[in-house]
């Protein structure tokens, strides 16, 4: 009279959706309940891929893909099981069967919802880099992570290779499939160079004129980048480029560089000036004239003085011209030393800031034999009688030495 019942598995109640962010299992996990009659062994309870279970707790699970095994022969009385994403879980949408299944029992399957792991967000920043024009980019450009994902590929920055500000961008940076990157962007510099600019030294005459300015290629550089090249400076002087002006040394000042291959942008100038030295003339250390064997350097003003009837061996300096009218024209009496190596000459302007340029207009000499008394033997009175018209006339004596 006795009876025998099979072993059987009995499931309840459905699952939820159980999405995460790569990296941490499901904050909520879903439930379902199961019991057992009859058994002749425990319930294994197995997940299917990139879920993980628990019996009757919460809080520890068996691991992505592992089963539990639940209760033992005989009756198993309702038990909860707790369903979630494992937190190693690749990024992706999960679903499928949970089989419960025992010794001599059917199988029974309970549905998981769909479900997807998310990409962990790493924050990443971009280090400020900065670079010389001219200088090669560094051979990376750096950053730091907020987590240590597996990154591949290289930050990239925005093209250009004039001095200003590029943007680093992510470019080929990746962190695999299981992470997606926030990239702070920050500029990448490209800093001026170091650029000087130094005004050649040079040397004229006195008497000679010296026409400087825009166009001047008297100059050297440092170093340039690449094709880059000035042609043409401005150059100025403290003095020295006239005519007249005292021999002596003057500074040669370099600016605004100019360059069909070359922008002022990219460079940090410095000027370095040159000198400019006027010599007192190829009479300077001679002796002539009267003052053969005198020893005496011949000076701009001595030569002035000489050829006015001074001496080098006194000092009497000659007699001074004089100032005076011939009709409306001005006039200028001088006494001029009879000297084949001298030239002579009144020169003649409308404005005092002309003299020694091209707009000079010498005034011919012409011999006066009257008031040739107390003159020199060697010397004879020259009148120099001014042209020009208008409301200002200025004169003055040229002396120049062969």
């Amino acid at each position: 009279g006795a009876t025998s019942s099979s072993p059987s598995i009995s499931a309840a109640g459905s699952l939820s959706v159980v999405g995460t962010v790569y990296g941490t299992a499901s904050p909520s996990p879903a439930s379902f309940k199961i019991s057992g009659a009859n058994l002749v062994a425990g319930i294994r309870v197995a997940p299917p891929v990139g879920f993980e279970v628990s019996a009757g707790n919460a809080n520890s699970f068996a691991g992505k893909g592992a089963s539990v095994l639940v209760g033992s022969e005989g009756t198993l009385a309702e038990t909860t099981i707790y369903v979630r994403l494992a937190a190693d879980t690749d990024v992706n949408t999960y679903s499928g069967n949970i089989v419960c299944s025992s010794d001599g029992a059917s199988d029974v399957t309970v549905a998981t919802a769909a479900s997807t792991v998310t990409p962990k967000i790493v924050s990443v920043s971009a280090d400020v880099l900065r670079k010389t024009y001219g200088n090669v980019d560094p051979s990376e450009f750096t950053y730091s992570a907020s987590y240590n994902a597996p990154f591949s590929g290289a930050l990239t920055r925005d093209p250009g290779e004039d001095v200003g500000s590029y943007r680093i961008r992510q470019g080929s940076l990746t962190a695999g499939t299981n992470f997606s990157i926030s990239l702070t962007e920050v500029d990448f510099s490209i800093l001026k160079k170091r650029l000087s600019i130094t005004a050649d030294n040079r040397t004229k005459e006195f008497g000679q004129t010296l026409t400087l300015g825009a166009g001047q290629t008297g100059f050297i550089t440092s170093e340039m980048v690449g094709t880059d090249k000035i042609d043409t400076v401005t150059i100025s002087a403290s003095g020295g480029t006239a005519a007249n002006d005292p021999a002596g040394t003057y500074v040669l000042t370099p600016s605004a560089p100019v360059g069909q291959k070359f922008a002022t942008g990219n460079y940090d100038i410095y000027y370095t000036p040159g000198t400019l030295t006027v010599n007192q003339g190829s009479a300077t250390g001679r002796t002539f004239g009267s003052w053969a064997g005198q020893g005496v350097e011949l000076t701009p003003e001595l030569l002035m003085k000489y050829a006015i009837g001074g001496a080098a061996n006194s000092s009497a300096t000659g007699e001074l011209p004089v100032v005076g009218m011939d009709g409306s024209n001005l006039t200028l009496t001088a006494v001029v030393r009879k000297d084949s190596t001298l030239t002579v000459e009144g020169q003649a302007v409308a404005n005092l800031g002309d003299y020694g340029t091209e707009s000079v207009i010498p005034v011919l000499g012409t011999s006066d034999g009257v008031n040739q008394e107390r003159v020199p033997t060697d010397c004879e009175r020259r009148i120099f009688r001014s042209t020009l018209t208008g409301s200002k006339s200025f004169l003055r004596l040229s002396v120049q030495k062969q």
